[in-house]
Order: C-alpha cells, then structure tokens, then sequence
C-alpha cells in the first residue's frame, strides 16, 4: 500500500526592501514609456485636429465679435452697421478728441447724445462746407486712452471694413505717447478687440515687451483652437446660459440689468459700455463755468518716469501710420491737442518742449502737416472739463481754429476742396433712381 506523499510545505515569504525598490525601479520605466506614448498619441491628434479645422473652417466665427464690448467695439460696429454711408474724414485721438467732438456736437445738435452710437462731428461738418464747400461726413475713431499704436489698428480696421477716409485728422497730446500706466502696445482695449480682425504682422516685433505675449500672439495664429477659443469660450457661456433660462425662468417682472451686473461686480468686464451708459449733455455758460474736475492724481501716475522705450515705440507706430495712409492715399494731419499750462506742469515744461520738438521733426521729416493748438492763452478755465478735457465752449474754439489753420494751408485746403467735392459727387450718383426699363 503506498501512500499518497504529502505536498510540499511552501513558506511565504515576503520580499526584502531592497528587492521592493529594485522592482518599483523595473516598473517605472514601463509606466513612464506609456504615457508618453499617450501624450504622444494625443498631441499627434491634436495637431492633426488643428490642421484639418484650419483648412476646413467647419464653424462659421463672427471676428468682429466679442465678450467685452468696449469702446473700440461700438465703434467698429457702428461702421458696418453702416455701410451705405460713405465718409471722407476721420478723426483719430484719445479721450481729448472725443470730449470735444461729442461736447461740440452735444449743444450744436441741442440734444443729448449717447457715445456707444453718436460717432460723428456735427459740428465739424458744418464748419468744412462753409469753409470748402462740397459735403463732409466725418466718422469719429478716437478711443478712450488711444495711443498711436491703437490709432493706427483704428484706421487700418475702418479701411478694411467699412470705406477708406480722404483725410485724417489726428489729435496727439504728451500722454499718447508716455502713459506710465501702460508696459506696451498690448495693454489696450482697442488691441485686445482688433487683434482678431487686422493683420498685425509687419509691427509685431515693436508690439511685445516680454516673450509670453509674443508667444500668446504667435499661438492665435497658428493653433487652430487657440486662435478660437473666446469663440468656443462664448458659444458655451450662450449655450449654457439659454440652459439655464429654461430651467430658471428669468424675472421679467425685474430684469437683471448691465446697471445691476455692474453695481454687483464693478470690476467685471471694467471696459465694457452699454447704451445710455456714456452720455455727453448740452451744456450752459454757468454749468461750464461751476463744474471742473482736478484730475491731477491721475496724470501725476501717467507721467511718472517717463518711459523712453513706450515713447520711442509710439513714435514708431506714429510712422507706421503715416506709411499706411500715404500707401492708401490718405491725406494725414497731426494736430497737438489744446491741454492746460496746470497739466504741463506736471509732466514738466522740459519734457513738454522735447514732445513739441519731436512733432515737429516728424512733420518735416515725414512730410506730414501737423498743427500746433495747445495756445494756452486762447482757452480760459471754464474751457475745460478737466485740465486736459476740452468742454462744449473750448472745443467750439478749438474746431474754429482747426479750420481756420487748414484752410490758410495750400496743401490741406486743397485736400479738403477735393474730398468735398467727391463726397458729393458721390453722393448725388447714390440718390439717382434707376428707373426700369
């Protein structure tokens, strides 16, 4: 009788430390070789995804739409909102040209006018037919805070869209081109919103200070869902929001307004405007003369340390400007905004004359008329809104002698003669009724 042997008695046996660590190290490299096999995998994809988007455009993005509608955005909505309407000049400037355009126009016209829609120079207009006869239909692009970098996207976005002005007009003051609150070009609104509609690559070596904002401006043009994604970003934000209108009903009793969003979050959006959010009234002789705001604080940050590779830059594109318009056949006047003697003396008499001497040079050098209205003695306290801001009595003045200097000037008479004159030429032509045969 045999007996069955008896299984072996295996003793487990736990592993000792060391050969713990040596098989963590066998197991990293397997770990490690798949997932980047993984992002390889996925990269691939992506760039293939991106390519094939790029070359197909399955999805229909307005370039002119935006999250935040700023100033520029109302006003390049305003053009095409309009196409019909052809304009000879264009004004280009900061807010010093937008105080004074709309303060002029708000008490010529007699009315209110609402600064989201009213792009316009009543006023001006006016005074060009007296003076050259013919017809004038000025389109305002001044921006809050423009510098000559914005000005020259402003210009270029307007001839690209809308129609190409006879003349431009562009007011400058010192801060245009030292804003110490600005590090450069790409700071401001007006470039944050035309970025995705003119082509900026003959200046985009002058636009960035630092390699992350280049390398952010390179990446919208070339990765597909970069240069997309505030379309995607606001077609989700749309998407969900009419969601969420569905399931929670809006209070139509009680809307939730811009006025209540802006109360709510003040920093939200800080550019965005709204109808009857920026309004500019008509104004009596008293009102000018008892409401007048020291923005000295202000201007003492933006003339702080005068940064000269801000300022040589803004020179730049000053000439960029001044190629672009003689490419497209513009006739370009530079004109040196009338600011007070209290506001020269917190950027300093020095750096003031070395601003005027610049312009200068530049007129001559680049051929380019440029008048000088800072005449501190024609203009009185209650001409101003602030010790830079032109009210409804100090722009009226400055537009007089605006005409009156380019109409004593050969070169800009005539360019003014010719363009009233073709502005209604063209004009007659397009009320003409085709009649059918």
């Amino acid at each position: 009788m045999t007996l069955l042997a008896a299984p072996p008695v295996v003793k487990e046996t736990s592993p000792s430390h060391g050969e713990v660590i040596q098989f963590e190290r066998r197991r990293q490299p397997s770990f490690r070789r798949g997932f980047q096999s993984v992002f390889v995998i996925a990269a691939a994809l992506y760039a293939a995804l991106s390519l094939y988007l790029a070359f197909n455009a399955p999805f229909d993005f307005d370039q002119y739409n935006t999250k935040c509608r700023g100033w520029a955005w109302w006003t390049i909505n305003d053009l095409r909102s309009h196409p019909a309407q052809a304009h000879n000049v264009a004004l280009l400037g900061s807010s010093l040209m937008i105080s004074a355009a709309s303060g002029c126009d708000a008490n010529f016209l007699k009315k209110s006018v609402d600064l989201t829609e009213h792009h316009k120079a009543a006023y001006l207009d006016d005074m060009l037919t007296t003076r050259f006869g013919g017809k004038f239909n000025t389109f305002n692009l001044a921006t809050p805070g423009q510098m000559p970098s914005d000005a020259f996207m402003m210009l270029k976005t307007m001839v690209n869209t809308a129609d190409r002005p006879e003349i431009v007009i562009y007011g400058v003051a010192p801060r245009d081109f030292i804003d110490s609150t600005l590090s450069s070009p790409v700071d401001t609104e007006p470039f944050h919103y035309l970025k995705r509609i003119v082509n900026l690559d003959d200046v985009s070596e002058a636009l960035f200070r630092n390699p992350i904002s280049k390398l952010d401006f390179w990446l919208g043009k070339t990765a597909y869902f970069y240069k997309y994604s505030l379309d995607f970003e606001m077609a989700l934000s749309d998407f969900c929001t009419s969601k969420m209108e569905r399931l929670i009903p809006p209070d139509k009793n009680h809307p939730f307004t811009y006025w209540d969003r802006v109360k709510l979050l003040p920093q939200y959006l800080p550019g965005e405007i709204k109808p009857g959010a920026v309004m500019t009234d008509p104004i009596d002789r008293q009102f000018a003369k008892s409401h007048f705001t020291d923005n000295t604080a202000d201007y003492v940050d933006r003339y702080h340390r005068p940064d000269k590779a801000i300022y040589s830059t803004q020179f730049y594109f000053l000439r960029k400007l001044t190629d672009y318009c003689q490419r497209e056949k513009i006739e370009l006047i530079l004109v040196n905004m009338p600011i007070t003697r209290q506001n020269v003396s917190i950027l300093k008499p020095m750096w003031y004359l070395y601003y005027i001497q610049a312009l200068r040079e530049f007129s001559f050098y680049h051929n380019v008329p440029a008048f000088d209205l800072c005449e501190f003695d024609r203009y009185e306290h209650a001409d101003y809104h602030d010790p830079v801001h032109l009210n409804a009595f100090g722009a009226r003045k400055f537009f007089d002698r605006l005409v009156a200097f380019m109409a004593s000037t050969e070169r800009t008479a005539t360019a003014f003669e010719l363009a009233g004159e073709e502005l209604e030429r063209h004009a007659k032509i397009a009320s003409l009724k085709v009649t059918p045969l």
